[in-house]
């Protein structure tokens, strides 16, 4: 008997152990990412971080150390680009406004250390021309004059780009710098009042995450889409048809006609230094379904084609987004059943979920449906994907889910009323059998008792 019981504790501890392997699905390595490309990568150039996110809804589908503090170098370069669509949005300037340079702004331009164009003084630069200078070549100057329009002073302006990181709810990061490069590399000339420039913090790197960039990145897409028109060329030319005519190839060479073009890459920014090696943070969109990866800490600063090496890392985790996962319905607007209950969708229900996996749902608050077991987001910030149910309260034709419950509560508590009358009853019946049987036993007995003394 004791051996009977040891063999079903252990089997039902294996049979549940079994269940927790299973619903803890691993998800690839990096380089077997890379490998299902079959690109080449040396291992030791292996991203520190990275993650892989849905625009759509905001889902994770893949993460390395997406909490991991990185410099990110010029990829910071994309807040001011925010910052400057924002003031366009607020109707404080337009992409046709003109910045006049001086000869500070001529200086910076100058400086051998730093990624920048040509900037000649008196010159007016139109806005949409100083977005591509930062964008594509990743101009320093360009990117000082954008954030000077926004906001003259920079300490402010700093402050400015703290605040927004903190409004999306990128929990990890601090500005330092609005270009990417430390204040010190300026020579004095960062900010245009030397009073303000004691304010700051000279030598310090500008500090996020790859979940951080991922919540801004997706913010900024959906806020801001027109930035893809400044990075999805894989040339551009500014300045067109004027003595100060410059052209420029992205630095992202997975877009299409470069060395490591990915079908539906079409932005957004690389950086580099010391400190942050290689890094890209890129997008890619194929049907209804657009990604964002982000690629952190790639090679070493001290080999230079890192800026190469950083893109089949990209890539393979576009691969396995498009190849592994989909935005699509999962629940047709209309009538359905969920768990015994009658539903009816308001509208036709998406999600991001990984293909070829069948979906549950669950009811909420008696007012939406969601998946039962989505896809995490990436950021607490991003509400769950749902769609709401069409109720008598809401113009539809079905009582809400706890009405059913409790309409289904009263039938069945009906039904075992009833049961139990109907039991009750054959109860009382079978006891007045009974009982009657006997009466009529003891009457016939008495009556038999009486003859038999008459007949004495």
């Amino acid at each position: 008997m004791k051996n009977l019981v040891s063999v079903i504790v252990i089997s039902l501890f294996v049979f549940l152990g079994g269940i927790t392997v299973l619903g803890a699905e691993e998800q690839p390595s990096m380089l077997e990412l890379v490998q299902a490309t079959q690109a080449k990568v040396d291992s030791k150039n292996e991203p520190k971080a990275a993650v892989l996110i849905d625009v759509n809804t905001g889902k994770l589908l893949w993460e390395k150390e997406a909490d991991l503090s990185h410099n990110p170098a010029s990829i910071i370069k994309l807040l001011t680009a925010y910052k400057v669509f924002e003031a366009i949005e607020e109707g404080k300037f337009t992409l046709e406004t003109k910045v006049t340079a001086t000869p500070r702004y001529e200086q910076i331009a100058g400086i051998y250390a730093l990624s920048n164009n040509k900037i000649k003084n008196n010159v007016a630069y139109p806005v949409k021309e100083l977005l591509s200078m930062m964008l594509v070549p990743s101009s320093n100057v360009a990117t000082i004059m954008l954030a000077e329009l926004v906001e003259p002073d920079a300490a402010v302006y700093l402050k400015e780009l703290n605040q927004l990181c903190q409004d999306l709810g990128m929990t990890n990061t601090t500005i330092y710098n609005a270009t990417g490069a430390q204040i010190s590399a300026f020579q004095g000339l960062y900010a245009a009042n030397n009073e303000t420039e004691s304010e700051l913090e000279m030598t310090q790197d500008n500090k996020t995450t790859a979940r951080d960039l991922a919540i801004f990145t997706r913010d900024l897409l959906i806020k801001y889409p027109e930035i893809l028109t400044y990075t999805s060329e894989s040339e551009v030319k500014v300045m067109s048809g004027t003595a100060y005519e410059e052209s420029f190839e992205s630095y992202n060479y997975s877009l299409p006609g470069l060395e490591y073009a990915f079908e539906g890459v079409d932005g957004l920014k690389t950086g580099s230094s010391v400190s942050g090696a290689f890094n890209i943070d890129g997008t890619a969109k194929r049907g209804d379904m657009r990604l964002i990866a982000i690629v952190l800490g790639v090679g070493n600063w001290s080999d230079q084609n890192g800026e190469y090496y950083r893109h089949p890392f990209m890539n393979a985790l576009f691969n396995y987004g498009f190849n592994n996962f989909a935005y699509q319905e999962v629940l047709s607007k209309g009538k359905h059943e969920i768990d015994g209950t009658a539903v009816e969708l308001t509208e036709s229900f998406k999600d991001t979920v990984k293909k070829n996996q069948p979906a549950a749902f669950k009811i909420v608050d008696d007012s939406t449906i969601e998946l039962k077991n989505p896809l995490p987001t990436i950021s607490p910030l991003i509400k769950e994907t749902s769609v709401k149910l069409a109720t008598k309260e809401n113009d539809g034709f079905l009582k809400t889910p706890t009405e059913q419950k409790e309409l289904q509560f009263i039938t069945k508590n009906i039904k075992y009323l009833g049961a139990g009358f109907i039991v009750i009853v054959f109860i009382g019946l079978f006891i007045f059998i009974v009982s009657n049987k006997k009466r009529k036993k003891r009457v016939k007995s008495r009556y038999r008792n009486r003859s038999e003394r008459h007949k004495s």
